[in-house]
């Protein structure tokens, strides 16, 4: 009785750390062209804004917004290979293109500066793939 309980123990274990490192879907994201974006001042700027809460967000720049935190925490692990080079791409060209804007969205998603090396070995990682 006792083997049965450990094992069913064991068994959801498995189930929640699986469920905690899921990847997202393939699809997502993947109708934006990030390119088109960071050629658009205007787009980009609207995301930047949105990121920073200080203007509205399209449903693409809210869901990527969410998952800025996770980036930064955990170098996008759930993410995919193409979603990561997504990001990657989109944070190297803000951060040699408009440094100001660079310094404000560090200061909002790692106000303590912690996650800097962390995120520069993301980006050159990501876009090594």
């Amino acid at each position: 009785m006792a083997r049965a309980g450990l094992l069913l123990c064991l068994a959801l274990s498995v189930i929640v750390i699986t469920e905690a490192v899921e990847k997202y879907e393939e699809g997502r994201f993947a109708h934006i062209n990030v390119d088109e974006v960071l050629g658009n001042q205007r787009i980009l700027g609207s995301f930047i804004k949105c990121f920073l809460d200080e203007g509205p967000c399209t449903a693409d720049a809210r869901d990527m917004k969410k998952l800025l935190p996770e980036v930064i925490d955990s170098k996008c692990e759930r993410c995919t290979d193409n979603q990561k080079k997504m990001m990657a791409k989109a944070m190297k060209h803000v951060k040699e293109n408009q440094p100001g804007d660079w310094e404000r969205l560090t200061n909002k998603y790692d106000p303590d500066h912690t996650k800097t090396e962390d995120v520069d070995k993301f980006i050159s990682d990501a876009l090594a793939m």
